[in-house]
């Protein structure tokens, strides 16, 4: 798996690196060039993977809580969502689950869906979470006064558990959660959001010499997350790293979608505890 997630994320060739710029601008020229941008090779490791793991689950009958079991469950239409499942998250930098998916009917998934969608959760967290890890890891370095309040939170919390540090454990080190969240906004995992218009939009100006502008229907958007997350005007001092930007007290301060490490809305990452985590 890790060869697999280095071959697919290696964009040392240069065409390819071109290649995917355009397709991001144009992502119609994709589809008329009909180029893979996944090399051969990974696509048929996990196709073979995820195949004779299906195989394993349904003929075999062998059952285990995970995210191809969920995909399964659905293409069967009895998977349930409960409302404590969409509670909101401890953690400030994960996002809500969206509740759009309510009433919906039995999804029809292929086998080709479920390889993609386990694909896409395995190399969308390979390199953003071994990215994050190591910048909190040099923030941390450079910042020995956080650095001994987070070691000593982390002391505290093994003492109280006896030394055996569990998930329920994870989530009542407050502190932990200020920095991998002040770590998410000065080095987000993606410097930017796009999203496609679905109606019209009418921008008001705020200012007089601004005119009024429509975003048109089916216009690409695109969010600068990077941007947003140093504004000063959401985030004063925007260099400094600073995890009580996220205390208790001051998050609720924070101006809703100015921070936006996992995205927001309908279309949020979907694994943002998993990442946490």
């Amino acid at each position: 798996f890790y060869s697999m997630g280095i071959m697919t994320e290696d964009n040392s060739g240069g065409l390819r690196f071109l290649l995917m710029g355009i397709f991001a601008l144009f992502p119609f020229l994709q589809k008329l060039s009909k180029v893979d941008m996944i090399p051969g090779t990974v696509s048929k490791f996990f196709r073979r993977v995820v195949k004779e793991t299906i195989y394993k689950r349904e003929v075999e009958g062998f059952v285990r809580h995970d995210m191809i079991n969920l995909l399964l469950e659905a293409r069967k239409g009895v998977t349930a969502v409960e409302e404590s499942d969409l509670a909101a998250p401890s953690e400030f930098s994960a996002v809500e689950e969206s509740k759009s998916h309510h009433g919906k009917p039995k999804l029809e998934l292929t086998d080709e869906d479920i390889t993609a969608q386990a694909f896409i959760f395995f190399v969308g967290g390979f390199e953003t979470t071994s990215s994050a890890i190591t910048f909190m890891s040099y923030e941390l370095a450079t910042n020995p006064d956080v650095q001994k309040k987070l070691q000593a939170e982390a002391d505290d919390t093994l003492s109280e558990c006896d030394g055996k540090l569990s998930y329920h454990a994870l989530q009542r080190m407050k502190y932990l959660d200020m920095v991998v969240s002040e770590t998410l906004r000065k080095w987000p995992p993606g410097y930017q959001l796009d999203r496609r218009c679905v109606k019209d939009y009418v921008v008001e100006p705020e200012k007089v010499h601004e005119k009024t502008f429509t975003i048109e229907r089916g216009s690409k958007v695109i969010i600068p997350v990077m941007g947003i997350h140093y504004d000063p005007q959401y985030f004063p001092i925007p260099n400094r790293f600073d995890p009580e930007r996220f205390s208790d007290e001051n998050k609720m301060k924070i101006q809703p979608y100015s921070y936006l490490p996992f995205g927001s809305g309908p279309r949020n990452c979907i694994a943002s505890r998993f990442a946490l985590l």
